[in-house]
């Protein structure tokens, strides 16, 4: 796996425990600044042919979406 440039997680690494995050609907700052970072890791995933990792991020991502929206 390539990692992101700007501090996305390693393999190993372990993601946000559940507990430490707010229980309100993120700000639209907050998903402003989740889409930049996306949009920042996909370009650098894909710019070094990392098309795998960057298709399963965005299906990570998709997943995301629709259990929020479920």
């Amino acid at each position: 796996m390539v990692p992101c440039l700007d501090g996305g997680l390693l393999p190993g690494d372990q993601p946000i425990e559940q507990s430490v995050l707010p229980s309100t609907h993120p700000s639209n700052d907050q998903i402003a600044a989740l889409q930049s970072w996306l949009e920042r890791c996909l370009a650098t995933l894909e710019s070094k042919g990392a098309f795998e990792e960057a298709y399963a991020l965005r299906m990570e991502m998709a997943d995301w979406l629709l259990a929020e929206a479920g």
